[in-house]
């Protein structure tokens, strides 16, 4: 009898997943030649991504867990934010497109047998974090791709983007750490622990904090380049936040 839950028992999720991956590529592919098609490339390739990823969480009945699934919510999110926070520049959509396209990539590599999710993460602060997190993410690699535009052409409308974006997710990370307290509180008795996951949470969450508050200095009203470069520090934070307290730093709750 074969495993309900092998990649090989669902060869159509595995195909809309793959099909989602040649949307992005095709919608990176059109933001290079004809940048105005790209947008609905990128909307169908979301939409087949999405099917997949969902027709997952219905065989497990639950949000899936494991790394392909972690990687493949991020890419969602970061498309999904691309989608919305659209604007037809080079600079802009090219980067974003990019990491879209990479990180179901990388989700890809990884084996793509299902499994149920333990009952620690069976809990409706799951479902609200763990999402939210990752649109954050989305959020802050968009506010780097806003600054890099903003270098290109030195538009101050790109520098207010760089700067409204962060601000979206700063304000919904905030969320997100009190759902995440709430969940270790149900899940481990402690809203804080020492974990390599939760330190870096406050490390980006003090990262922009204090660029957003950059303006309200008058010595620093004007520094565009360092909101810029913060900006762009902000995405190798989020790196480190989301992908190295996983794979480097060992013992962390939050690894996958």
């Amino acid at each position: 009898m074969s495993d309900p839950l092998a990649a090989s028992a669902h060869p159509v999720l595995a195909g809309l997943l793959v099909a989602g991956l040649v949307g992005y590529g095709l919608a990176l592919l059109a933001a290079a030649l004809r940048l105005r098609s790209a947008r609905w490339l990128l909307g169908a390739g979301l939409a087949l991504h999405l099917a997949g990823f969902v027709g997952r969480g219905v065989v497990v009945g639950f949000l899936p867990s494991g790394r392909a699934d972690a990687f493949s919510v991020a890419a969602v999110a970061v498309a999904l934010v691309t989608l919305v926070a659209w604007k037809p520049e080079r600079g802009f959509c090219l980067p974003l497109l990019a990491a879209t396209a990479a990180i179901l990539w990388v989700a890809l590599t990884f084996p793509q047998d299902l499994r149920y999710p333990p009952p620690v993460l069976r809990t409706v602060w799951y479902l609200l974090h763990v999402p939210t997190s990752f649109v954050c993410y989305g959020l802050w690699l968009a506010a780097g791709a806003a600054g890099l535009q903003w270098w290109l052409g030195r538009d101050p409308a790109w520098l207010r983007r760089t700067e409204r974006l962060a601000l979206q997710g700063f304000g919904l990370w905030s969320l997100s750490m009190v759902f995440g307290g709430i969940w270790g509180g149900v899940a481990w008795g402690a809203w804080f622990l020492w974990d390599p996951k939760f330190v870096w949470s406050v490390i980006l969450w003090f990262h922009y904090a204090g660029f957003l508050h950059l303006r309200m200095a008058p010595s620093l009203a004007g520094a565009e380049r360092l909101r810029v470069a913060l900006a762009w520090l902000g995405c190798l934070w989020v790196l480190v936040a989301w992908i190295g307290t996983s794979f480097f730093f060992g013992g962390s709750s939050h690894a996958f």
